[in-house]
């Protein structure tokens, strides 16, 4: 009880949580949307069938399958100096060897102790797993050398590549519905006789214009700005034609390019600059074909032309928007079953002091050439997970998962070393579709628990934690779709909204969002025209939670049984959703700054 009196402390002296009430925004009362009865949810439809997804295919193998534990098949014990070079041979050694029926090949273990690595590890194959003898001090603890040079900025591992899916424009099928509706998983389509159950689909959601003017993200406000290093380049072998500047302020450099078929001065007149030529306009306005979506789903079910999918739709279609379509797809190169688990990943930020071997606490919101995310899930990836990871000093984030069906579980984020300002400081961060996060506690984000742009849900974080907030939780910019935030605690506000000219124009963060016995100081949520977002049971403190007491959890017992749900929680952690005890189990070996949470 001391652990949950201290945990929600922080959120007790905010007041009355404001509420932003967007166009099609849904507040707070659970019994519009479903009735928890008998032990399970049954769900209300309105006018149009709208309904709230089941988040539930989420995570490793749609949550049907445990975490495995993968047999070690070498072994490595740290060297003097780099060690980038004996681990990446290693898991290239592993990389040979035959995948078994599960799709394993085996695991390198890496013994206890510190391994300073200087530059990126790699997996590229499928079936590995990298593992550690422990994510503490004492444990396995992994270090990513270097500072003070743009070389060092980095991704200090990555698993897969970004290679993109590629579509079958051949076997486009139509979808013939008026409207499909969120959370809906079937629809009809012109012709099935290319499609048979079992096939992966993608489902096709245009952005049409007339959607894009709707929503009001071909509108978005001026944002100007100076610039500097301006350099028009014109028919030059060395260089691209086009407009190249950085802004002041940032070291990143900036270019517009030329189009094939534009003249010099059509390209001229479109660049966004002030009559002065100081200053630009660096709000983006949507373009049509450019927020397109794409789900990788499963035919369960054919009846006629209507077929039935695996995980729900996210995003209604709607024929006076373009409707939408299905595809067969490849996946050239897309890996999977790949693990990472009981690791401490740290990054070097500046000289060691007495205090901190890893930099000096006067530098930490200075650093920037330095490591910069800890563990990339790339695109093309699917079925992968990370488990019992602590990490610290990163610049962006610690896990980023950009791919499919990632299990994120049971991790901290110590802090992190950058300024605190835009694009740093993310440091549990979903870009890809069907993934799941899960126990994890972070300190010092800016945003700490959030989607990126064109994020494809379902999508779900649950039972999370974030101290020290900088700034909002929640979807960011540029549209994330069919997102849970379940039992998420942040001592800054909780947002899926509108963010206008935002960044370079953030249009709509997201929608189809849910907020679900949350606790933040602030909601802020709205939706766009033809989509929904969801409060429940969320506010500035605990008392206003609904049952049950997990959405994510609740959904995954109705569809798969309760035997199914213990791969993924306890007893003892879905009975204590919300007040967090694991914390002070993961915490327990840090030092006293971390140690001071727990009376």
């Amino acid at each position: 009880m001391k652990i949950l009196l201290f945990l929600f402390a922080f959120s007790l002296s905010f007041g009355t949580p404001y509420i932003l009430s967007g166009q099609n925004s849904i507040e707070q009362n659970p019994s519009s949307f479903f009735k928890f009865d008998s032990g399970s949810l049954v769900y209300t439809h309105d006018e149009k069938g709208n309904r709230l997804p089941d988040f539930s295919f989420v995570g490793y193998h749609s949550g049907e399958k445990p975490l495995p534990n993968v047999a070690v098949q070498m072994t490595l014990n740290p060297i003097v100096g780099d060690n980038t070079l004996q681990i990446q041979e290693a898991l290239d050694q592993v990389a040979k060897l035959p995948l078994d029926d599960n799709g394993h090949r085996g695991a390198l273990l890496l013994k206890k102790g510190v391994y300073n690595i200087a530059g990126t590890i790699s997996i590229k194959q499928s079936g590995i797993v990298l593992k550690g003898e422990g994510d503490d001090e004492n444990g396995t603890v992994l270090v990513a050398t270097g500072y003070g040079d743009q070389k060092y900025k980095r991704n200090f591992f990555e698993v897969g590549n970004t290679d993109k899916i590629k579509l079958d424009a051949s076997s486009f099928q139509e979808i013939t519905d008026n409207y499909v509706p969120i959370g809906t998983h079937s629809f009809s389509i012109k012709s099935i006789e290319k499609y048979k159950v079992g096939d992966r689909i993608v489902v096709y959601r245009p952005s049409t214009k007339s959607w894009i003017t709707a929503i009001g993200c071909d509108t978005i406000a001026p944002r100007w700005a100076e610039i500097r290093n301006i350099d028009w380049v014109q028919n030059t072998n060395n260089k691209k034609s086009g407009f190249y500047y950085k802004r002041v302020g940032y070291d990143t450099p900036y270019s517009i390019l030329q189009k094939k078929d534009e003249t010099w001065e059509d390209f001229q007149s479109r660049i966004p600059l002030s009559d002065d030529g100081k200053s630009f306009d660096f709000t983006k306005q949507w373009e049509p074909g450019d927020y397109d979506l794409y789900f990788e789903r499963k035919i369960t079910n054919i009846q006629g032309d209507k077929i039935t999918i695996d995980a729900p739709i996210v995003h209604a279609m709607e024929s006076e928007f373009g409707g939408g379509g299905i595809y067969h797809f490849t996946t050239l190169n897309r890996i999977g079953e790949v693990g990472i688990e009981n690791l401490r990943l740290i990054s070097e930020f500046g000289e060691p002091t007495k205090d901190n071997p890893y930099g000096s606490s006067k530098e930490q919101t200075t650093s920037e050439q330095h490591a910069w995310n800890g563990i990339v899930l790339n695109e093309n990836t699917e079925n992968t997970w990370i488990r019992n990871v602590t990490g610290n000093y990163f610049g962006w984030s610690l896990i980023s998962a950009k791919g499919k069906k990632a299990t994120i579980q049971d991790c901290v984020n110590l802090g992190h070393a950058s300024e605190i300002t835009g694009g740093r400081r993310y440091p549990f961060m979903i870009n890809g579709q069907l993934n799941l996060v899960q126990r994890c506690v972070t300190f010092e984000g800016r945003h700490e628990f959030v989607n990126q742009e064109k994020t494809l849900g379902p999508n779900v974080f649950v039972d999370c934690i974030g101290f020290q907030s900088k700034s909002n939780a929640g979807p960011h910019h540029r549209y994330a779709v069919g997102n849970l935030y379940d039992n998420i605690t942040s001592e800054k506000p909780m947002e899926s909204r509108y963010r206008g000219n935002s960044g370079t124009g953030h249009g709509w963060a997201g929608t189809q969002t849910c907020f679900y016995n949350c606790v933040a100081p602030e909601f802020l949520v709205e939706a766009p025209l033809g989509g929904i977002s969801w409060v429940i049971g969320s506010s500035d403190n605990s008392d206003k939670k609904v049952q049950p007491k997990s959405l994510y959890y609740q959904q995954v017992q109705d569809r798969l049984g309760s035997e199914v749900l213990k791969y993924l929680v306890s007893e003892e952690q879905l009975n204590a959703m919300g007040s967090y005890p694991w914390v002070k189990n993961r915490l327990s070996k840090e030092d006293a700054k971390f140690q001071r949470l727990f009376p």
